[in-house]
């Protein structure tokens, strides 16, 4: 490959106390703990808005438990309050499909109230920013060399806390990493989310109570499950205080168009990949959320790559949308309001700490003396190459936990990793990476930051049970 050299000199910018690279779920807890914890704070994020995959990626349907406490439950009822979280200012109970709690919200205003809990924090947010480089100093690092609209500065701190997701910071630091399977770079499938907006649902339900055979009645275990059908959708959906709900697949309308010969093969491999056709309900009665469409081979650190799976993914969403819109009654007058502004990347890097999580972790309940907090979702992995999920199921009132040491990154004195590019190996990582967990794991990250600064030290001498008391009560003694 042919090169340019380039001899630059970079300015250095004020420094901060922690600086947090990366402004979705699990920076926006991290940089939110740590600023409400009195260390100055920035957080840097690519995009103009806090969110990530929950507001960029339209993923606004929040995975969370009641033990997770703290920041992400707090920020679910702050939503509540705006009645842009269902049910309103309540927690509620699992999702009987799936046996999860699954809330959804309205990504605009996620967008608003990150904002506000960060300001009122006194967190600096630093938009429209690309960390492009680190500045290290034996095993330290000093800076993060970053680009945006006013050039390229370098920005010191104290501590730094990667939550890019693709472990942008920890490889610029010089950190281990793991990249697919032993480095193959296979990683689990990308989609696309939209939201359709103008459903009469209630016309769609009246249909489906016609067609009972249009729902899939399968829950995540393949059991008959007497909840998937429309009259209690219905009345989840509809309620004055409504509840999640996710409807699919459509099975008998899928069927006539996949034997319908005017319609191209890809448009039938579309239908095809996610088993049908589903959308989940929102705070806005009128909107649904389509999580359909499947990329495989991406490869998630190669820029024409992701270009290539966002104009494809997008094309997926507008054949779903048309598919409903000539199919489903409900959907005739309905609009494609918005596609994702970015791809629902599942994996890139997993950056080596100094404990790595493993499937055998998940699979023995994994207990730690260092934990910071637990996790009970199951094994989700999208197939690389086509069609299918693999899962791996908890039974109720089980969990694993995580350790302390899965977030404190190898080799260096000051730096962690939250989100999905944490310390953790594939299928391990397909359990613990939904928007709760990660929220829950910047927390964390964020008082532990903030606490070494405070106390003098290094982010590996912290008081952990003091640490765990705050963040993680339900530690068993």
């Amino acid at each position: 490959m042919e090169t340019y050299r380039e001899v630059l000199q970079t300015p250095i910018a004020q420094g901060y106390d922690v600086i947090v690279a990366g402004g979705g779920s699990a920076g926006f807890g991290a940089a939110l703990n740590a600023a409400r914890c009195g260390a100055r704070t920035l957080l840097i994020e690519r995009e103009y808005m806090i969110g990530g995959i929950m507001t960029a990626g339209l993923m606004a349907k929040i995975a969370i438990e009641p033990f997770m406490t703290g920041i992400p439950t707090e920020f679910l009822m702050r939503l509540g309050k705006e009645k842009m979280a269902i049910p309103y200012e309540s927690f509620p109970a699992p999702w009987p499909p799936s046996e999860m709690v699954e809330v959804p919200v309205d990504a605009e205003t996620c967008k608003l109230v990150a904002e506000d809990m960060l300001t009122e924090a006194g967190a600096r947010i630093l938009y429209g920013t690309l960390v492009v480089g680190a500045v290290r100093e034996g095993e330290t690092v000093t800076g993060v060399i970053v680009e945006n609209k006013s050039g390229r500065s370098v920005i010191p701190a104290k501590v730094f806390i990667d939550a890019s997701g693709d472990g942008d910071l920890c490889a610029y630091a010089g950190a281990e990493f793991e990249y697919g399977q032993n480095g193959n770079g296979v990683c689990s499938a990308s989609n696309m989310l939209s939201r359709i907006a103008g459903v009469d649902l209630a016309k769609t339900f009246d249909y489906l109570e016609e067609h009972p055979d249009e729902i899939t009645h399968r829950n995540r275990r393949g059991n008959e499950s007497f909840f998937l059908n429309a009259t209690i959708l219905r009345e989840y959906a509809l309620a004055d205080n409504p509840q999640f709900i996710q409807v699919g697949g459509f099975d008998e309308s899928v069927k006539r168009t996949l034997e319908d010969p005017s319609v191209s093969d890809w448009e039938k491999n579309v239908l095809k990949l996610r088993s049908g056709v589903h959308f989940m309900n929102t705070p806005i009665r009128d909107q649904v959320l389509i999580n359909a469409g499947r990329y495989t081979g991406l490869k998630g650190l190669d820029a024409q790559s992701v270009s290539d799976a966002i104009v494809e993914c997008r094309r997926q969403n507008w054949c779903i949308f048309r598919f409903l819109k000539k199919n489903i009654p409900g959907f005739e007058h309905a609009t494609l309001a918005e596609t994702g502004s970015i791809l629902g990347i599942r994996e890139t890097r997993r950056v080596k700490c100094d404990y790595w999580h493993t499937v055998e972790d998940f699979q023995r309940r994994a207990r730690f003396d260092d934990a910071i907090l637990r996790s009970d979702d199951s094994i989700e992995f999208h197939n690389p190459a086509g069609g299918g999920i693999h899962f791996e199921l908890y039974t109720k009132g089980e969990y694993e936990e995580i350790s302390y040491r899965s977030i404190l990154v190898k080799g260096l004195t000051n730096l962690m990793v939250v989100g999905r590019c944490w310390s953790a190996d594939q299928l391990s990582l397909s359990a613990n990476r939904n928007i709760g967990f990660c929220m829950g794991m910047g927390q964390a990250a964020g008082m532990a930051a903030a606490m070494a600064i405070q106390g003098g030290t290094d982010i590996r001498h912290i008081d952990i049970k003091a640490l765990q008391k705050a963040v993680y009560p339900l530690k068993e003694n």
